[in-house]
């Protein structure tokens, strides 16, 4: 088996529904042991989508496409029993993972301190959704929350008002971002030898992805201006006749590659001044020619010619393109609800991407199994499931 960066790191992680689990996801596609704590209940998101036998059984696509790989512990952390089992987990683990509001894992003696308490070394990292620190500290908040209360909204305004993301964007960039810290923070815990603390905030993290709006705001006070679709005569949204493409000619050699590859060879040596100068007359030219042909010929004329242009498409169309295929951005994975597509690390390191090393946990699925590393015997796990502490899945 090929090794892998994390080989050898165990990670306890209590997190649910995107963020944290997506951060967990990532660590074990590096080969980390990731041990899922939930609640009897099970991970809000297990149920969430798919076929009635896969919502069901909680085993939504919503629920597997983050949590391939992991072992499931199901846990009752607010009996003392409970919470004492996880503490005993987090002592012999490398990354204590977490997404709870700030206070709460104390409040069940799983906070900071306690697992400090008894494990010296350990990364002890939180996700939140406005951090440990600050006035807004307390806050709870979702992704759809923070893309208005962050200003990421605001950085996307059109003539309807601020938009939000058709997707949860901001869910999935904190969990790599959450990932790049705890990476960071083993770094730095094998250099000194001493536990460390991560806070990753979501709404830090969305404020990144607009770095040099959020650089100017903290410096000017700026506010963000109205968006159109399109920007400049061949910077924007475009419509074809079929869809739409994109066209990013920022600088005279983009428009000028744009201009040839649709056939507007009189706008090739157009500069600056003259661009902005003829501005409605160039746009209207390159809204003409567009809507001559569909968007999939348009998006093969670009790539053949080199020019920083694409089609719109949706994600089905994006695969067929074979592109995300070449990559190895999915793979299959058997699970006990049947075969689904997950996806990889995202990146390619000698030439090779990595997926999970085994299949979805049904809920419970490892509880006797890490009680026992633990050195619990069958007859105290049978106790503590018949007390409604653990709950074990039994194929």
């Amino acid at each position: 088996m090929t090794s892998r960066p994390l080989d050898g790191i165990r990670i306890v992680d209590l997190t649910h529904v995107l963020a944290g689990p997506y951060c967990s996801y990532q660590l074990g596609l590096l080969g980390a042991d990731v041990i899922k704590v939930e609640p009897l209940s099970g991970d809000l998101v297990r149920p969430w989508r798919g076929t009635r036998e896969q919502v069901m059984s909680g085993m939504g696509t919503g629920f597997m496409a983050q949590n391939a790989g992991k072992r499931s512990l199901s846990v009752d952390i607010s009996q003392p029993e409970g919470s004492d089992l996880v503490l005993e987990l987090a002592a012999g683990a490398d990354v204590f993972l977490e997404n709870y509001r700030p206070g709460s894992l104390a409040r069940h003696g799983l906070g900071y301190d306690d697992v400090a308490a008894v494990n010296d070394t350990v990364v002890y990292a939180s996700i939140s959704a406005f951090g440990q620190t600050g006035p807004h500290g307390h806050r709870p908040g979702f992704d759809d929350v923070i893309q208005g209360t962050s200003g990421f909204m605001a950085t996307n305004k059109r003539d309807r008002g601020p938009v939000r993301t058709g997707g949860p964007v901001l869910d999935y960039a904190t969990g790599m971002h959450a990932t790049s810290a705890i990476l960071a923070a083993l770094m730095l815990r094998n250099q000194t030898g001493e536990r460390q603390r991560v806070d990753v905030a979501m709404q830090d993290v969305t404020m990144l992805l607009v770095n040099y709006d959020t650089a100017a705001a903290s410096q000017h006070g700026g506010v963000s201006e109205l968006n159109e679709d399109i920007e400049a005569p061949m910077l924007g949204r475009f419509a074809t006749a079929d869809g739409y493409v994109m066209l990013a000619g920022y600088l005279p050699r983009h428009w000028q590659a744009i201009a040839a590859a649709i056939g507007l060879d009189e706008l090739t040596d157009v500069e600056f001044e003259d661009l902005f100068a003829r501005s409605d007359e160039i746009q209207a030219l390159v809204e003409a020619r567009l809507l001559e042909r569909t968007t999939d010929e348009w998006d093969r004329i670009f790539s053949e010619a080199g020019a920083v242009g694409g089609g719109v498409r949706e994600l089905t169309e994006t695969f067929a393109s074979g592109q995300p295929d070449a990559r190895g951005i999915t793979e299959p994975l058997h699970t006990p609800v049947g075969e689904i597509h997950v996806t990889t690390n995202g990146y390619r390191i000698n030439d090779q991407a990595w997926g999970p090393r085994s299949s979805v946990p049904m809920l419970g699925e490892h509880s006797r199994d890490l009680l026992g590393e633990l050195g619990h015997d069958d007859a105290a796990i049978d106790a503590l499931i018949t007390d409604g502490v653990i709950r074990q899945h039994d194929a």
